[in-house]
């Protein structure tokens, strides 16, 4: 059994590496051309690993942390695909019941994330880093959530709202599984701060998702 389980982990590392290059292909291409459509399916086959292979590896190794931010990480991509199909909220389209279940699962598990991260924080102090990932990842996963749900609720009043909510997801979701893996990396072999770490891609990748953002709402709304 350990053998199965050491060479799923294998195959999560695998497809994890697949996904952090082959996303860095879509965000880099054209949006909308051949390069981007390819590399972003390929993009969520891997995703799709990485989630699947991560659940059973951290149900066999009781790895919590793992099993949470395997939620996180897909939630986004789950939304960033779903927003292609959900093209119509602002004319009163109505979500799929997996739209629902998916970010009511994605609000519970990372409750349970903040939960545990406080519990980590209470017991061996707030500056570990698994008490730092439990917290910024459960709130984060939150923030998700809610960002995701409230359109079902609220119409969003702009046509190309579903453009907005595809780059910020994708984006989401790429700088989740990059601070994972960097932070895993960096748990093993201590080659940075661990708190430059976990900090690292968000400070790349936030400025660059809000510039992308920023550009989306130029292209459709000039007057901006």
């Amino acid at each position: 059994m350990e053998t199965i389980i050491n060479n799923t982990l294998y195959l999560h590392i695998v497809v994890g590496t697949i996904s952090l290059l082959i996303g860095l292909v879509a965000i880099l291409s054209s949006k909308g051309k051949k390069w981007h459509r390819q590399s972003g399916k390929i993009y969520v086959y891997a995703m799709t690993g990485v989630f699947i292979t991560g659940l059973i590896v951290a149900g066999f190794r009781l790895n919590r942390f793992l099993f949470l931010i395997a939620f996180l990480s897909y939630y986004t991509v789950f939304c960033g695909v779903r927003s292609l199909k959900l093209k119509k909220l602002h004319k009163k389209q109505n979500p799929k019941w997996y739209d629902w279940f998916a970010g009511i699962i994605n609000a519970l598990v990372n409750t349970v994330f903040v939960a545990f991260g406080l519990y980590l924080g209470l017991t061996k102090g707030f500056t570990t880093g698994g008490a730092l990932l439990s917290i910024g990842f459960g709130l984060g996963g939150l923030v998700l959530s809610y960002t995701n749900l409230k359109p079902f609720i609220v119409r969003p009043d702009k046509a190309y709202h579903w453009y907005l909510s595809h780059i910020g997801n994708m984006m989401g979701g790429y700088i989740a599984t990059f601070t994972a893996f960097l932070s895993t990396i960096v748990s093993r072999y201590d080659f940075i701060n661990p708190y430059l770490a976990f900090a690292l891609p968000a400070i790349i990748g936030v400025p660059l998702l809000f510039f992308w953002l920023h550009k989306t709402e130029k292209r459709f709304n000039p007057k901006l």
